[in-house]
């Protein structure tokens, strides 16, 4: 028999008590103060192994007097993470600049980031937002105002890296590179929904074939990308990219043209805008964005960010970093791709 936990009161059922989970209005999500769908997906893991714990023998205890329930307990710790222990080095000032690290390292640490992970100046290293999504990056050089774009990573993303290769060096070393460097096989990229992480790409459908009949003229113009192509993308300049980091490369993300594509007529940019505050509410907030609604260096990007790529603190890394190093290894450093297999 499956246990069933009741969304409005945290205790135990049956599989067949369907229809009970909203009694005071309110799904789950809403009770553990969770915004984003991303996190209370991450989340849902921890309470399922608990909760069916504790119900192994509710029963016993069901005339025992009332205590906070499971759920109830589990949202505390939630909110207090979500609010009383966000990273310092989260997100942005008030002029658009990362809060850039200020925490002291070990020596150990300091070899673990830069052996695993690519890491040379340590100052450099900042989540990029203060949300649930929010990833730890790597800038190599710091950024000085909001407009000034500077070649940024995010640290376990697949890329072209080699392992011990620090970024600053990747970096010189791709602008050297020209196009007969790279391997044909390896330069893929694709504008096929069939392309991306089968999690997603029911949703992506969805929201596509929605925003359509929500009146928007829409083009995907990119969806998998490899990581050979981000590279390439980088080495022929352009402002075209300034990662080798992408969700592209995870297929999860895509680059949406609106309308006749051109931000120089009005119309385009107002509709474009329009679709991009759109598409950031779609289902919660599943779907984000690079910059704001009316200011972006890529206007096309469309991504789906997943809790199981990335890291949301600088201990994360480190952790993750100590294991993967050990030999032989049975973690990798960076977060494998879950992508269809190809034909």
């Amino acid at each position: 028999m499956r246990v069933r936990i009741s969304r409005a009161t945290g205790r135990c059922g049956h599989a067949d008590d369907h229809g009970r989970g909203r009694r005071d209005g309110k799904s789950l999500r809403e009770k553990l103060g969770v915004r984003s769908a991303h996190a209370y997906r991450a989340l849902a893991a921890a309470p399922v192994i608990a909760l069916s714990l504790a119900c192994g023998n509710a029963t016993a205890h069901e005339s025992a007097p009332a205590a906070p329930s499971i759920i109830t307990r589990v949202a505390r710790a939630f909110r207090s993470r979500q609010t009383g222990l966000a990273p310092p080095y989260a997100g942005t000032d008030s002029r658009g600049i990362p809060r850039y690290t200020k925490r002291s390292f070990t020596p150990d640490e300091r070899s673990i980031l830069r052996s695993a992970y690519g890491v040379v100046e340590l100052s450099h290293i900042y989540v990029s937002d203060s949300s649930d999504e929010g990833i730890v990056k790597y800038d190599t050089q710091v950024k000085r105002c909001a407009t000034c774009y500077v070649n940024s990573y995010r640290l376990g993303f697949t890329s072209v890296r080699r392992p011990g290769e620090s970024w600053d060096d990747l970096e010189r070393h791709v602008r050297r590179m020209k196009r007969r460097d790279f391997a044909p096989s390896r330069l893929v990229m694709t504008s096929s929904l069939d392309a991306l992480d089968p999690d997603i790409r029911s949703e992506v459908g969805d929201m596509l074939a929605d925003a359509r009949r929500a009146g928007y003229r829409l083009h995907v113009v990119n969806s998998y990308r490899s990581p050979e192509q981000e590279a390439l993308l980088m080495t022929e300049g352009r402002g075209r990219t300034h990662t080798l980091t992408s969700m592209h490369s995870y297929g999860r993300a895509l680059d949406i043209s609106v309308g006749d594509g051109s931000l120089s007529h009005a119309s385009t940019r107002a509709s474009w805008i329009s679709f991009r505050r759109w598409v950031i509410r779609y289902r919660g907030d599943d779907f984000r964005i690079l910059g704001k609604a009316d200011r972006s260096w890529d206007w096309q990007h469309v991504e789906l960010p997943s809790a199981r790529i990335g890291f949301r603190t600088i201990e994360d890394a480190i952790s993750r970093g100590r294991v993967c190093r050990t030999f032989p290894a049975t973690t990798p450093c960076d977060f494998p791709p879950h992508l269809p297999a190809r034909r």
